[in-house]
């Protein structure tokens, strides 16, 4: 564990120093949080505020959709890390990554975390700082906590999606489809833009499966007050159980990774 940490930690600071090396960027990619926030105002005019009344309990559809663009940066997440761990298999790099004593699950789960930590300090929150500026009434305490506790769950059940997405890209060595219909989905069936309410039974029951539907549909509820499409603590189990069944997963895939690895190696040839 004291070498899963340090290797998080490690992956975190090398990617704020590389983010804040170049300050013109590091600034402007920090206005851009917020000026994406600003910027959804447009979408408000195209929304029916009575038939959100009526549907989530809130017809505040900035603060709505503001909340569920800032999980984005989780969605971006879970696949960054194979992404890395794709140009480290393309230069040749990775079997000589690899045979560092670290556990092979740990060190792919640190590329995701790593990337999860910094969208949240420098993408998610200042959504959220808005977000919570225009919901008109400040979150209790309470609220607060909550919001956290939902964001922190969503959070650690998509780096294990990052771990099995990077494990199918060594296994396969080219997932690119797999993970733009990851992408498509956590943006279409979660929530994000529409309210899950308003989508047909089919596409409801994709949206249980996926964990960030129930990250976003809780913090709203305790941010903004909406309703949410299951019971709160439904959606609460439902986080707690694919943490642990895609952790299950997740190291299932590693050590089978391994296994194939010690006969075939792991370069592209």
């Amino acid at each position: 564990m004291n070498q899963f940490l340090r290797l998080t930690f490690m992956s975190s600071w090398r990617r704020i120093k590389e983010i804040t090396r170049y300050k013109v960027n590091f600034t402007l990619e920090i206005l851009m949080s917020f000026v994406w926030g600003i910027g959804l105002l447009v979408f408000v005019t195209v929304a029916d505020p009575g038939k959100l009344q009526s549907t989530i309990g809130s017809a505040n559809y900035f603060v709505f959709l503001l909340i569920g663009i800032a999980f984005q940066t989780y969605s971006g997440a879970s696949t960054w890390g194979a992404w890395e761990i794709h140009d480290e298999l393309t230069k040749g790099q990775i079997e000589y990554t690899f045979a560092s004593p670290v556990s092979r699950y740990y060190y792919i789960l640190s590329y995701s975390l790593s990337q999860a930590i910094i969208g949240t300090i420098f993408s998610l929150l200042p959504m959220f700082a808005i977000a919570v500026l225009f919901s008109g009434i400040p979150p209790s305490p309470t609220a607060i906590v909550m919001t956290c506790i939902s964001v922190m769950l969503t959070f650690l059940v998509l780096c294990q999606v990052g771990v099995l997405i990077t494990s199918a890209l060594l296994i396969l060595k080219n997932v690119s489809a797999i993970m733009s219909i990851f992408q498509f989905l956590t943006q279409i069936a979660t929530g994000m833009f529409v309210p899950v309410q308003f989508m047909p039974d089919p596409i409801k029951v994709l949206a249980f499966v996926i964990p960030m539907t129930h990250g976003i549909d809780l913090a709203r509820h305790f941010i903004l007050g909406t309703s949410t499409v299951w019971p709160v603590e439904v959606e609460f189990g439902a986080l707690v159980l694919l943490l642990i069944v895609l952790s299950a997963l997740a190291r299932f895939s590693t050590s089978y990774l391994e296994r194939k690895a010690k006969i075939e190696g792991l370069s592209l040839a």
